[in-house]
């Protein structure tokens, strides 16, 4: 919803005003003003200064509006242009193999808004059971992150759907990890039924972290610099982003025009 502040715009809008019919009629009068502006410019700070909060909301309205443009021009140049992440079918995936809409992942289990942003990814999934996959990827930076990403990775070879398992377990208990540390994340594995030895083993696998390597310098490549970013069919989501922009990006993607896809469990409710 977008504010406005008329008492503070009032007096900016005077203060411009004032400086614009300087600049483009002047007069003795005026530019005796506009000389008195500049030897005494405490009289515009004294002015704004009166309304420190408004000014300071609606800069913070005007850095919204900025960066929603800036979102909206990089998604319209990828509805273009599609990025093209890799997609290696041996990887684990929730949802189905054949799905029309693939959503690709570039996550941190550590960052408090990747947790947030998995939560809304898997509302999206439940309203679409039948037309969206999602392919986990790492952004991985630090040594405790990157242990954990080698956990899920180690997991997916014996069971796709524990790897997920442990993906929603680790993201619910970020504060555990960062306090216990490793220790933290094999108990989360052995709780969710691992084969100990055959864990052990593929920890060590050098594939495994060359797997997470590459891809952190994929979203790289893409210019990603934060977590979490989700790529739509090719049209990028960046941050803990609400449901509607996920559903907006969807209905771009998936029919000419940018009609809204089927949705299965909103046709379901409303029957």
């Amino acid at each position: 919803m977008q504010r406005t502040f008329p008492m503070l715009s009032r007096t900016i809008l005077a203060l411009l005003s004032l400086v614009f019919l300087v600049a483009c009629a002047p007069t003795a009068k005026d530019a005796g003003l506009k000389d008195a502006i500049k030897e005494h410019p405490e009289i515009v700070l004294d002015a704004l200064g009166e309304r420190k909060a408004e000014l300071f909301a609606l800069v913070m309205e005007g850095q919204h509006d900025f960066q929603d443009g800036q979102r909206q021009a990089r998604q319209d140049a990828e509805f273009k242009k599609p990025l093209s992440p890799a997609i290696d079918p041996a990887r684990a995936m929730r949802g189905p193999a054949d799905a029309a809409t693939t959503v690709v992942v570039y996550s941190d289990f550590l960052c408090p808004y990747c947790a947030r942003g998995a939560v809304t990814l898997g509302e999206f999934a439940a309203r679409h059971p039948d037309s969206v996959r999602i392919v986990f990827k790492h952004y991985a930076t630090d040594e405790l992150a990157k242990q954990a990403a080698l956990v899920y990775e180690a997991l997916a070879i014996q069971d796709p759907k524990m790897a997920f398992a442990f993906h929603d377990a680790a993201f619910a208990a970020q504060n555990e990890i960062e306090q216990g540390g490793e220790p933290v994340l094999y108990a989360l594995a052995i709780k969710l039924g691992a084969n100990v030895s055959q864990l052990k083993r593929d920890l060590k696998r050098a594939d495994l972290a060359k797997r997470i390597d590459d891809d952190t310098a994929e979203a790289r490549s893409f210019g990603f610099d934060a977590t979490p970013t989700f790529v739509i069919n090719g049209v990028s989501v960046r941050g803990a982003a609400p449901l509607d922009e996920f559903e907006d990006v969807l209905r771009r993607v998936s029919r000419p025009g940018g009609q809204e896809a089927p949705c299965a469990a909103c046709d379901k409710k409303n029957s």
